[in-house]
C-alpha cells in the first residue's frame, strides 16, 4: 500500500470515527439518568457497570481471577458473584480495591473499545465512574461531568443501596473530590450539568448540550 493511500485511508477512518465522550461524576449525581436523556435523543451510550457485569459472569476469566485471589466465599450458591461480599472487601483495604480494579478494568476497556468501534453515529458517550481516578482522560476525546450538592448525593445513595448513612459516605469518599473532576479541564474540553432541582431541568440542560454536541 502505498504512503499516499494510506494517510488516505487513515483521514476516512478518523473522519468516520465517533466523537468518544466520558460521562462521569459522583456516586449517585446522576449520571444514569442524564445517559438515558442523552439515548433518548438517540445518541449512541455504552455503560461500564454493564460491561462490569459482563467481565464477571460464571465461567468468565474476570470471575475466575477474582476466586482465585479473594477465595470462594465471593460466590453466590450458583456460582455467581456475590456483589455485596466484594463490595465489603473492596472498602475494607484500599489494596483489595487495587487488585480487583487491576483484574478487571483492563477487560472493561478492552470491550470498551470493542464496543465503540461498531458505533458509526457523530456521537458516542460513555458512563465511566473512575475516569479521573484511573487517569483514562486520554482515550476520550471530550468529557461531561454531572454535579449535585453532597446533601443529595447522600440522600440517594441511601435510598438507591439500601444502606445506612456511614456505609453511603464511606462509598462517597472513596472516589476523587468534585474538585479533583474539574481538573479533567486541563487535559478535555469540559461540560458540566447540574443535577439538583428537577428532573426536567436536567432534561432541558441535556438537550442544549445535545445540540452544541452534535453541531462540533
Amino acid at each position: 500500500m502505498s504512503t499516499a493511500k494510506g494517510q488516505y485511508i487513515d483521514k476516512i477512518n478518523t473522519i468516520m470515527s465517533p466523537i468518544k465522550i466520558a460521562l462521569t461524576g459522583g456516586i449517585a449525581c446522576g449520571k444514569s439518568n442524564v445517559a438515558r436523556s442523552f439515548a433518548e435523543l438517540g445518541v449512541d451510550i455504552i455503560d461500564l457497570d454493564k460491561l462490569s457485569r459482563q467481565v464477571v459472569e460464571p465461567g468468565s476469566q474476570g470471575l475466575k481471577e477474582l476466586v482465585d485471589y479473594f477465595g470462594e466465599f465471593i460466590l453466590n450458591n450458583d456460582k455467581s458473584l456475590n456483589r455485596q461480599a466484594l463490595r465489603e472487601i473492596l472498602l475494607k483495604n484500599p489494596v483489595n480495591q487495587e487488585k480487583i480494579e487491576n483484574i478487571l478494568h483492563p477487560k472493561i476497556l478492552e470491550k470498551m473499545q470493542m464496543e465503540i468501534k461498531r458505533i458509526s453515529n457523530k456521537l458516542v458517550i460513555v458512563e465511566i465512574q473512575l475516569l479521573v481516578e484511573k487517569n483514562l482522560a486520554y482515550l476520550f476525546d471530550r468529557a461531561i461531568i454531572v454535579e449535585c450538592d453532597e446533601k443529595k448525593q447522600l440522600e440517594r445513595l441511601i435510598n438507591r443501596e439500601n444502606i445506612d448513612e456511614k456505609q453511603a459516605k464511606t462509598m462517597i469518599h472513596v472516589q476523587t473530590s468534585q474538585e479533583n473532576r474539574l481538573k479533567l479541564i486541563d487535559q478535555l474540553p469540559v461540560d458540566i450539568i447540574e443535577n439538583n432541582s428537577e428532573i426536567s431541568d436536567m432534561e432541558q440542560e441535556v438537550q442544549d448540550l445535545y445540540q452544541k454536541l452534535i453541531n462540533l
